[in-house]
């Protein structure tokens, strides 16, 4: 089946149920269609090379998600960049960029910004097929095990499996629907077509988490799917606030595992109903837990689902009786094989059909995962993954900074804390660096900069890490 089948079917049987509700209006199955072939002999116009990706950086999501839906009728692979208009990964060359501003990355590639034309109802085209099953439909971005973006392909069937075996036993929730995570992706990517597959409403949120908040409330959302950070905020604004959600009967988690301090809150101000989603963009969803084994069991990222495997091995790759601590790999039908663009030297994350995702954990005779840490130092902060020394590198470009280094801080009531150590002996304001930092790295900046008189390092150079963070307290 052509992702684009479901659409069809819904357009036709159920046309005039609405689709979807965004900051720009409404749209039913019927107009959904129409703005997506729409878009589709927009893009025909500009004759795009099919053989190429072309990366969608577009601020609406709404507009992002019918643009994306649009490359699929006509056959080109895509790509959407995230809202902070990060660069896409390395090596992966890009046809062209559909965006609604330039950036510096886009030089020397043909860009195309959409006006309102684009999807307002016109002569319908028809739908251009990919030259074979294992064509590129999508890339998505993944930080993997190394902290740094790596581009990730699916193929059409890759992407079905990933939405038809979790809907199978009721993993992609139920309308009416919101995801804050973004369609750049691979859960908000999944997310988002499945419950179009499925025919479920969906309401996209704004940029504002205070107004997607409210929006939740005045069109009764029942289904949310948020990290670790953005639970976070949502607590600090419905706490002061006074907000309540009384139509929000479950509450997805995905990104990373909740604090146990966190957890109640969440609980107990937003939704009782709370489910922890392990999952990587490389194999999809592998295991969920529902809040009483969340609370219950530290470190708790869930059963495995039916369909997937899960193991733990040792340094050599030999799987561990149940019960035993070692490094996490795992597989499901939907799992990738390997990266496009530039390889990571001595990544080895993706080897003999299995993912490995970086984590350390324990596996019950009854199919629990059981997360205790992390075989590396990358910084997981609420789903939010990135190297340090990609952190440390954007700093030393800055003028004035001598030397720096940054590390996670766990902490008991939040998501982990991105926090990096400079030493300077000059003057410098903190809070414009910072700034600087959030322009360059988006999500992945340090959250807090600390003045050090020196960077503790051993005689190979490699930053003693714990003895830092007990320098920064």
């Amino acid at each position: 089946m052509h992702i684009l089948d479901a659409l069809d079917f819904h357009a036709r049987f159920r046309s005039s149920e609405l689709a979807i509700l965004h900051a720009g209006g409404a749209v039913s199955f019927a107009q959904l269609r129409a703005s997506v072939l729409a878009a589709a002999s927009r893009i025909r116009v500009h004759g795009f090379d099919s053989n190429l990706p072309v990366g969608v950086y577009i601020t609406d999501p709404f507009h992002q998600f019918v643009l994306t839906l649009a490359l699929m009728h006509e056959a080109i692979p895509s790509f959407s960049g995230s809202l902070t208009y990060e660069p896409p990964p390395d090596g992966v060359a890009f046809g062209a960029y559909i965006s609604d501003r330039h950036a510096p990355f886009m030089a020397g590639a043909s860009v195309v910004t959409p006006d309102a034309a684009w999807f307002a109802p016109g002569p319908a085209v028809e739908r251009r097929a990919f030259k074979s099953p294992k064509s590129l439909v999508r890339i998505l971005a993944s930080s993997g095990t190394t902290g740094r973006s790596k581009a990730v392909a699916f193929d059409s069937a890759t992407i079905e499996l990933g939405i038809r075996y979790p809907a199978m036993i009721g993993a992609l929730g139920e309308a009416s629907s919101m995801t804050l995570i973004g369609l750049s992706s691979g859960l908000g990517f999944r997310h988002r077509l499945g419950h179009l597959q499925m025919g479920n409403l969906q309401i996209f949120p704004p940029q504002r988490l205070v107004d997607a908040m409210n929006v939740m409330r005045i069109y009764g959302v029942k289904f949310l799917t948020a990290s670790p950070q953005h639970l976070q905020t949502m607590l600090e604004i419905a706490e002061s606030a006074g907000m309540t959600f009384p139509t929000l009967t479950h509450l997805r988690i995905a990104g990373s595992v909740m604090p146990r301090v966190t957890l109640l809150r969440v609980r107990a101000r937003l939704c009782p109903n709370v489910t922890g989603d392990y999952g990587c963009t490389e194999a999809g969803m592998i295991a969920e837990a529902p809040g009483d084994l969340l609370d219950r069991i530290p470190g708790c990222a869930g059963i495995v689902h039916p369909f997937n495997k899960v193991e733990i091995v040792d340094d050599d790759d030999r799987p561990l009786a149940p019960g035993a601590e070692g490094n996490v790999r795992v597989w499901s039908p939907s799992i990738v094989t390997e990266y496009l663009g530039t390889p990571h030297e001595g990544d080895r994350s993706l080897r003999d059909g299995w993912f490995y995702p970086g984590d350390l954990g324990r596996l019950t005779p009854e199919g629990l995962l059981v997360l205790l840490g992390r075989v590396g130092e990358v910084i997981n902060a609420g789903g939010v993954k990135v190297s340090p020394d990609l952190i440390a590198g954007t700093l030393l470009g800055f003028g004035g900074i001598r030397d720096a280094a940054a590390f996670g801080i766990d902490l008991p009531d939040r998501p982990t804390e991105i926090c990096a150590a400079i030493v300077t002996h000059q003057p410098i304001d903190t809070a414009a660096l910072l700034d600087s930092c959030r322009r360059v790295l988006g999500a992945r900046a340090p959250h807090r900069i600390v003045r050090v008189e020196q960077i503790p390092r051993n005689q190979m150079g490699k930053v003693l890490v714990r003895e830092l963070r007990q320098r920064v307290g």
